[in-house]
């Protein structure tokens, strides 16, 4: 356990907080009905929301 520790606080510790499951199923469901082009942004924008929530606390 502390080996996954290490490594989510080496990866600026966003690893270690995981989103809400809804927030997950929403992005699986909508990232298969739509171009994947619109799929990877979306997956993007989510990503960057996710680091910057961890940074700030």
């Amino acid at each position: 356990m502390k080996s996954f520790r290490t490594l989510g606080d080496t990866a600026g510790g966003f690893l270690m907080s995981a989103p809400p499951r809804s927030v997950l199923t929403a992005i699986l469901w909508l990232g298969a009905r739509t171009h994947p082009t619109v799929s990877m942004a979306l997956m993007l924008v989510f990503l960057a929301a996710w680091i910057r929530g961890a940074r700030d606390g």
